[in-house]
């Protein structure tokens, strides 16, 4: 069942998981997990990740996700340009995220209301960012690397009500990739945050400890991207397997499938 990223967001308390997938195999193991639980899901696209171009992976994806018996969501993540957006929009993504945490805040503003715009003609759900996480996807996060620019609460308001997104993505400690070092999560910050009217959404959520999601979503997180620890699982598994090209296919997809199916657990509860 395919489904607007508005339609999946849940209400404060439990999160939606959106997972980065860079093939049909990944994506199939997410959906088979999904169903096994009964709950929604996002399938999320970075383009900047590589893999296949969103115009030969939109249609597997998109024809996964109709067929799935739990509501899912195909989602742009960290979508580049405006250009980006339109083309996923048109390739069927029912979510689409720019990034634009990195430009002076009126920019942000400007370029995210205009993506607002364009998603609504086609019924599609917006997902913004105000601060910036941090680290590369894949990347082994190390000590002394750039610190997180905390989401500014006053900006986050302002930026709410100026664009009028679905979802907003908050910097409140995490950074993409894995940590070497101690997470130091700003939790009051977060709390803070979590008074705006509009789902929060966690990115860098990899290697994290199953108490510190809970008090992440205790505390509002309503959407957790993950891509780092799948990537890893998903290496893991393929190194330690043996056989033909399909079986090594099947022992990653079953690695994946079972960790999708313990993140999904631990944040929808």
């Amino acid at each position: 069942m395919l489904r607007s990223l508005r339609e999946v967001l849940p209400e404060r308390g439990r999160a939606v998981a959106a997972f980065d997938v860079v093939g049909l195999e990944w994506a199939e193991a997410v959906l088979e997990a999904a169903e096994a639980l009964g709950v929604p899901v996002i399938l999320s696209v970075a383009p900047h990740l590589g893999g296949a171009p969103l115009g030969a992976l939109a249609p597997g994806l998109r024809y996964l996700g109709e067929s799935a018996r739990v509501p899912v969501a195909l989602h742009l993540d960290h979508g580049e340009s405006l250009a980006q957006i339109a083309e996923a929009l048109r390739l069927g993504f029912t979510g689409v995220m720019l990034d634009a945490s990195h430009l002076p805040l009126e920019e942000n503003l400007r370029l995210t209301r205009l993506a607002v715009e364009v998603a609504r003609a086609f019924g599609a759900g917006v997902e913004g960012e105000v601060g910036v996480v941090p680290g590369h996807y894949g990347a082994q996060g190390e000590e002394g690397e750039a610190q997180p620019l905390y989401t500014d609460p006053e900006e986050a308001r302002r930026f709410w009500e100026a664009t009028g997104v679905d979802a907003l993505a908050v910097s409140v400690g995490t950074r993409h990739g894995f940590y070497k070092g101690p997470v130091r999560l700003n939790l009051p910050l977060l709390e803070e945050l979590s008074a705006l009217p509009v789902a929060l959404v966690l990115h860098g959520a990899s290697g994290l400890s199953p108490q510190e999601y809970r008090a992440l979503i205790a505390r509002g997180i309503r959407k957790i991207n993950l891509y780092a620890d799948l990537a890893l699982e998903a290496a893991r598994a393929l190194k330690e397997a043996q056989g033909a090209y399909l079986e090594l296919m099947a022992g990653m997809k079953e690695a994946l499938k079972g960790l999708a199916m313990a993140r999904m657990r631990l944040w929808w509860g």
